[in-house]
């Protein structure tokens, strides 16, 4: 049984490991289309950034609606007629992506507004932790390169003295 999810017209199946979803959309005709398809095999963990921006870029662009995350869509006035689709079509975007992430990263980004916001933030986010994790591997290096340093002086003062 679907269970749906936070956009209008969207389910999610929670038997699946992947993002899952039934998207449905109207035709011209106004004949309901479903189709099963999964989001990303790759669900943002904190880890797995590049892979999970790239998939989750393909998926949206697939659907037609990466100007949401870029911001080319950007809200109509709230008294225009394109406005009541323009919000739906976003919650479905925003939906997308927080249902391709892991629950602890997902749901810090409910309360957001737009697709955009959540895009910018997720790549600020990103930098950040990479340039951490440079730092990190860094002072790493660094402890390695004395440990070594330390290591070799230790062997050159316990070396026996060769016989003269």
């Amino acid at each position: 049984m679907p269970k749906y999810g936070p956009a209008f017209g969207m389910a999610t199946n929670s038997s699946s490991s992947t993002s899952d979803i039934i998207i449905s959309s109207s035709s011209s005709s106004h004949q309901m289309e479903t189709s099963h398809l999964p989001i990303t095999a790759h669900k943002l963990n904190g880890q797995n950034y590049l892979q999970w921006s790239q998939s989750i870029l393909m998926f949206i662009r697939g659907k037609e609606k990466d100007d949401y995350i870029t911001g080319a869509s950007a809200a109509p006035e709230t008294t225009t007629s394109t406005y009541k689709k323009w919000i739906a079509e976003n919650n479905m975007v925003m939906s997308w992506l927080v249902n391709s992430m892991t629950t602890d990263i997902g749901e810090n980004f409910l309360s957001f507004d737009t697709a955009k916001e959540i895009g910018t933030l997720q790549k600020k986010l990103s930098r950040q932790r990479k340039h951490i994790e440079i730092i990190q591997l860094k002072a790493s290096s660094t402890i390695c390169v004395k440990e070594t340093l330390r290591i070799e002086y230790f062997n050159t003062l316990t070396r026996p003295m060769a016989p003269t």
